[in-house]
């Protein structure tokens, strides 16, 4: 599951999974990198790459991205 799609914003929202934690997610005039990182106690937490905050787009769309990946892992996928 290298390519899949997303629901953000009213919009099915293309991402592709460049490494295990690091997402490509391709918005209407503009890509957004993510980069997926845990904390010490195991919750997720969503960058984009290059920076050190997580910010509610961030957040939503790394919710989503979540939500595909364990409905695939779900489905054997």
């Amino acid at each position: 599951m290298n390519t899949f799609q997303i629901s953000y914003s009213n919009m099915n929202v293309p991402v592709y999974r460049e490494e295990e934690d690091l997402f490509v997610v391709t918005l209407p005039g503009k890509t957004l990198y993510l980069l997926r990182k845990e904390d010490n106690e195991g919750a997720s937490h969503w960058f984009e790459e290059g920076s050190d905050n997580e910010t509610p787009e961030t957040k939503e769309i790394g919710i989503a991205i979540e939500m595909v990946a364990m409905s695939a892992v779900e489905n054997g996928k």
